[in-house]
């Protein structure tokens, strides 16, 4: 099928969920229509040139343009991306050149620079780490997306081996969550994973650690005020997935499900309701050999009845749960060694291919 109209048909099933009204605290508002979806296909010619493409999802026009550069991210009405050679943090818009971002910078004396943007692109935090002779020292910075009400909500370190990230915002804006991340990790682990979250309280700077924190170098999820945690059990053969309200004070736990050899485990994707959650448990062998080789499954949480199960049967590859369908009934995924974009049925754990390129969201202008 040609790749147009994969990306048309998946145009036209597709579209994140608004927002439920019993559920304030778990998801924002979205806008009442998202009209460009925006799709990758990465390293084209081994240099790391990619070529986005923005598909309009009611009149199935596609504008592709090539760009070198990664991690991609949609914010408001473009792409906000990296590009490594020249060091520059770069934006880019549908019919339009890309040019630098307005604000969000790597200055000349910093290692890197990362960002996160909110549910509804109108707010970003980003972080900029500088060594200095005793570790490193993060400077984190908020704004709107026009580059209004910006400031510097905290300076962390210096620090040895460890800088500030930041994760997510609570559903109000008024905490931004973050975590004090082991510098040069990420490469070598399967999925993102966090070692010491903590939340700033953006009135007056405040820093407090979230509940049982500092943890294991594990993953965790966040939607609005709604916080998951895995944690290893105590003989270290299996996750517990650990859930708390933060604005309301509770906590659950969803005791492990006892899949033997399954030893990385991440990604969390919180359904819109905040009811249910699914994420990635992986078996490797040969870790970033030649004889490298992946199984995984994916485990669906329901947080209301404290209990898992087994989402779909194994397979071997890694691929990341992005987002709900808008009627909850599936997961869109993507693989970060292969372009693509995978539906996985909740009803029946059936996963198969919808389109060639690799989504990475929706505009919200």
């Amino acid at each position: 099928m040609p790749e147009r109209l994969l990306l048309a048909l998946l145009a036209l099933s597709l579209s994140l969920p608004l927002a439920q009204g019993q559920q304030p605290t778990v998801t924002p508002t979205l806008p009442p229509q998202i009209v460009w979806q925006v799709f990758v296909n990465r390293n084209l010619d081994g240099a790391g040139t990619a070529r986005l493409i923005f598909l309009n999802s009611l009149t199935g026009a596609q504008i592709s343009q090539e760009v070198r550069g990664e991690r991609f991210t949609p914010f408001g009405a473009g792409v906000l991306y990296f590009d490594p050679l020249t060091r520059r943090v770069m934006w880019l818009e549908p019919e339009r050149q890309p040019v630098p971002h307005a604000f969000v910078s790597l200055p000349d004396d910093a290692l890197r620079v990362d960002w996160i943007v909110d549910e509804v692109q109108t707010r970003i935090a980003w972080t900029v780490t500088r060594p200095n002779a005793e570790g490193l020292v993060t400077t984190t910075e908020i704004a709107r997306r026009d580059g209004t009400e910006r400031g510097v909500v905290l300076r962390d370190g210096p620090r040895q081996g460890i800088r500030a990230l930041p994760i997510a915002f609570s559903a109000d804006y008024g905490q931004l969550f973050m975590d004090a991340q082991p510098d040069g990790l990420a490469p070598f682990v399967a999925y993102e994973q966090f070692a010491g979250l903590f939340r700033v309280f953006l009135d007056d700077g405040r820093v407090e650690a979230l509940p049982n924190e500092p943890s294991c170098y594990c993953g965790a999820g966040f939607r609005g005020d709604l916080y998951l945690r895995l944690a290893l059990t105590t003989d270290q053969r299996g996750f517990d997935l650990r859930f708390y309200d933060l604005q309301r004070g509770t906590e659950g736990r969803v005791l492990a499900n006892r899949l033997l050899n399954y030893t990385q485990a991440g990604e969390i994707l919180i359904s819109p309701d905040g009811r249910f959650a699914v994420y990635a448990l992986t078996r490797v062998e040969n870790f970033g050999t030649a004889r490298q080789e992946v199984e995984t499954v994916f485990m669906l949480a329901d947080l209301v009845n404290s209990s898992q199960r087994p989402l779909s049967n194994p397979i071997t590859t890694y691929v990341h749960p992005i987002a709900w369908t808008d009627d909850n009934s599936a997961i869109l995924l993507t693989s970060p060694q292969q372009d693509g974009t995978w539906k996985l049925q909740l009803a029946d754990g059936h996963l198969r291919r919808v389109a060639s390129a690799t989504l990475i969201g929706w505009l919200r202008p």
